[in-house]
């Protein structure tokens, strides 16, 4: 009974340790503002020449939109931005009121529609937030359970694992990207979206501020943030194996 109690330990080890690289990845991409300043500042506005909105102007609003999406959800927040960048452009809604602002096309705003959409990310996130949170407390857990009841050797077959495991599902992954980041874009999106909820023109602003080569930009933040913790454990479950088998 003990050892199938520390086979199932190991194997919920491996697998929440390897949950949690790619949670690490994601908290990368959505928890820092510096991320998100950091890729608007290099792609926001690159597809769309004729926004009437400045390159500043485009990266303060894909921070605030973003503290919206991940962080305080915070509407009023949003609209105020709004009215900032339409008066720092001069546009016909510089002096809009909040109402006009909300109907105006979405060159010129976040719509109902790309708002609705943002609401819909704000709760993924914030249930996808909650069980990876809880994922990583039992990834440790059992992680100190297989290292105190089986030896450091076994620990390092779990580290060997999770690294391994979920390099390979990345390598696929990023293989994917590459050939089809659309196909793939779109798969991601209909996991957790209905149809037609997250697809929006060229010109309107959210995707002025997020085009295609910001994501390609998050995707490979969130690549290099897992695949970096899962090699560092892999290396480290190679190292404890051939130190315990010395």
């Amino acid at each position: 009974m003990r050892e199938i109690v520390n086979k199932a330990a190991a194997v919920v080890a491996a697998f929440t340790l390897s949950i949690t690289f790619v949670a690490a990845g994601f908290a990368m991409c959505a928890a820092l503002p510096q991320t998100t300043e950091m890729l608007a500042n290099a792609f926001s506005g690159m597809d769309n020449p004729a926004t009437p909105f400045s390159h500043d102007d485009l990266v303060q609003a894909a921070v605030v939109t973003r503290d919206y999406t991940v962080g305080s959800n915070d509407r009023e927040a949003v609209f105020a931005l709004l009215h900032d960048i339409n008066a720092s452009a001069n546009t016909r809604y510089a002096t809009a009121d909040d109402a006009t602002l909300a109907a105006a096309p979405d060159v010129y705003t976040l719509d109902a529609e790309a708002l609705s959409h943002l609401d819909d990310v704000y709760r993924v996130v914030v249930i996808a937030r909650a069980v990876l949170i809880g994922v990583a407390v039992l990834a440790a857990v059992a992680c100190v359970f297989v290292a105190l009841r089986t030896g450091m050797r076994k620990f390092g077959g779990v580290l060997m694992a999770a690294g391994a495991g979920v390099l390979i599902v990345f390598a696929l992954l990023a293989a994917w990207v590459l050939v089809d980041f659309n196909g793939f874009f779109a798969a991601f999106h209909s996991l957790f979206f209905a149809d037609g909820t997250w697809t929006f023109s060229y010109e309107s602003l959210l995707i002025t501020m997020y085009p295609p080569a910001f994501w390609m930009g998050m995707g490979g933040v969130w690549l290099a943030t897992t695949a970096g913790l899962s090699i560092l454990a892999l290396v480290i479950g190679i190292i404890l194996r051939r130190r315990c088998s010395a």
